[in-house]
């Protein structure tokens, strides 16, 4: 977020602060931008808002997307920074901009009437935000658009995000803007090892460097320009005011030339916004992070895992999916709304039916839960907890998410560990057991007296199930949204190897460093929630039909710990 510091010069002209890389933005302004953030730049808040509003004045009248990687994600965080940056940018709601609701009297008209304004911005220039989230397709449909706006790219599939492009088309009225048609997308860096979709980097190809060079040139003579008519206009000197204003028109028709069919791409690291965040922004963030996902998340490195190197080696895109949310299920919310996340908004989840739950302890507790139906086995959900919280407030998360479900009985697999201490009375499976069964709720442990699960059996094991080349066993589908945790964990778990010194054989092994993270890495850095979903998926029944297909025999490896 970019912090501004106003200064009043007089009563018409008010001076405001902020770094190089939003000004370069503005200045260049080209039909398409592309950007690569680190954290604590402001992308939607600073560099989104200042783009939007120079695109509303641009196009007044026209439709814009505003595409996100959930509603819930865009109700609570995503438009309310745009709101927030809209402010500091002078915005006032009601006056310039209106939420949810249709514009008032003052506000220009867009060009066509939406049908409703649920998930809309309108401003006063007559400009119709429609919010498109990507777990509820249905979202895009019916309406053209003259620009659209892309929130963490890395988190939106561009094959399917492209399908608005064919919507990206108006009225001739449009026709002068150099926005007219064009993208505005901002993201961290994507990770490959995480699933993120890494479609923006490609778009550097798109960048003509000349073109750029020569925009930003006639934009700083523009700018000198303008600030020559402040003077003039300070002075009260009419004659220089007149003439001043003949050389401004010349150079904003070479400007808008300059900028037609412009793609500006560029990676910025957070230390462009150092002035405002500080040092100790970054010392924090490198003791927090720890140094793989400071390069990453700060310095917009880009992070790589060998395939080869992967544990989980079947597992594909093919296995998550992206339509979970019930369309139209949020349309109750408003923008900035405090929404509650419950089951009944899950496409996939069957009400009248037991919920399965796979479930790691230790320092964080993590939790996956889907259901069989047909040939399918549906990863729903995923909840977890950092210290001091445990497994009491874990199944509480459960309970209160799913707290509409019909059929109250849990199907429960889990860490082994969760009995050894019962003898001391530090029984974990039978402590979120009794919490769950207060709560109303039947549970089933699955596995009190399940022997241990060996780490190269785990990676034969799952080979196979991801694989989906044996027809006794379930294809599995993960929701991306709603078990992000646990899709980033078994994407980026690697293979440590382990030689026998007694018959030389290979052993491989589960990569477990990523657990001695900062707890606020462990959701999403960690393998922690990779165990949980090997609890899930190693049922007797599965694993029988596994072992049929290996060709290997196991050798001893080292115990899950």
């Amino acid at each position: 977020m970019s912090k501004r510091t106003h200064v009043k010069i007089d009563n018409n002209v008010e001076v405001r602060y902020t770094n190089w890389f939003s000004m370069m933005v503005q200045l260049i302004a080209p039909k398409n931008f592309f950007g690569i953030m680190g954290r604590g730049g402001g992308k939607t808040s600073d560099i989104v808002a200042k783009r939007s509003m120079m695109i509303n004045e641009d196009m007044p009248g026209a439709y814009f997307a505003f595409l996100s990687d959930t509603y819930v994600n865009a109700l609570d965080n995503i438009v309310p920074s745009l709101i927030e940056g809209w402010k500091r940018g002078g915005y006032k709601e009601g006056i310039d901009f209106v939420v949810d609701e249709a514009p008032p009297s003052h506000f220009r008209l867009p060009y066509k009437a939406p049908e409703a304004y649920k998930h809309t911005l309108s401003t006063r220039f007559g400009n119709f935000y429609k919010l498109v989230s990507m777990d509820v397709p249905t979202s895009a449909a019916g309406n053209s658009y003259q620009h659209q706006f892309i929130d963490e790219a890395r988190n939106i599939d561009f094959a399917k995000a492209k399908k608005l492009m064919p919507a990206l088309r108006g009225y001739t009225e449009f026709g002068h803007s150099v926005f007219y048609r064009g993208t505005t997308a901002t993201t961290d860096i994507p990770n490959i090892a995480e699933g993120d979709f890494d479609w923006i980097l490609d778009r550097e190809k798109d960048m003509d460097v000349q073109q750029i060079k020569d925009i930003l040139k006639v934009s700083i003579v523009l700018n000198d320009i303008k600030c020559e008519m402040y003077n003039a206009i300070r002075d009260k000197d009419g004659n220089k005011v007149r003439k001043i204003q003949r050389n401004l028109e010349r150079w904003l028709i070479r400007w808008t030339k300059a900028r037609k069919d412009s793609t500006l791409f560029y990676m910025v690291s957070s230390f462009a916004n150092v002035d405002i965040l500080t040092p100790g922004y970054f010392k924090d963030s490198l003791e927090n992070l720890g140094i793989e996902e400071f390069k990453s998340a700060i310095c917009t490195f880009k992070p790589t895992i060998k395939k080869g190197e992967k544990f989980y080696s079947t597992l594909g895109e093919h296995h998550f999916y992206d339509d979970g949310i019930i369309p139209g299920f949020y349309d109750s919310y408003k923008i900035g709304d405090t929404v509650e996340a419950t089951s009944l908004a899950l496409k996939y989840i069957q009400h009248n039916k037991a919920i399965d739950v796979g479930l790691d302890f230790g320092n964080m507790c993590s939790m996956i839960c889907g259901q069989e139906f047909g040939n399918y086995v549906y990863l729903l959900k995923e909840f977890y907890t950092l210290p001091p919280d445990h497994v009491k407030e874990l199944a509480l998360q459960f309970v209160d998410f799913f707290k509409y479900h019909k059929h109250k009985e849990i199907n429960l697999w889990y860490d082994r560990s969760g009995n050894q201490n019962a003898a001391v009375k530090k029984d974990y499976a039978s402590e979120i057991a009794e919490v769950l069964e207060t709560a109303g709720w039947v549970v089933h442990l699955k596995n009190k007296n399940q022997a241990t699960i060996f780490q190269e059996e785990e990676f034969n094991h799952m080979k196979h199930m991801f694989a989906g080349d044996n027809r006794d066993l379930p294809q599995i589908k993960i929701d991306k949204f709603q078990c992000k945790c646990y899709k980033s964990s078994i994407q980026l778990t690697k293979i440590n190897t382990s030689k026998n010194r007694q018959t030389g054989s290979t052993r491989i092994l589960k990569d477990k460093s990523s657990e001695k993270l900062p707890p606020k890495q462990l959701p999403m850095h960690s393998t922690n929630f990779s165990d949980a979903g090997k609890y899930f998926f190693f049922r007797p029944e599965w694993v029988k039909k596994t072992r049929k297909n290996r060709n290997v025999t196991l050798s001893a490896p080292s115990i899950i710990q």
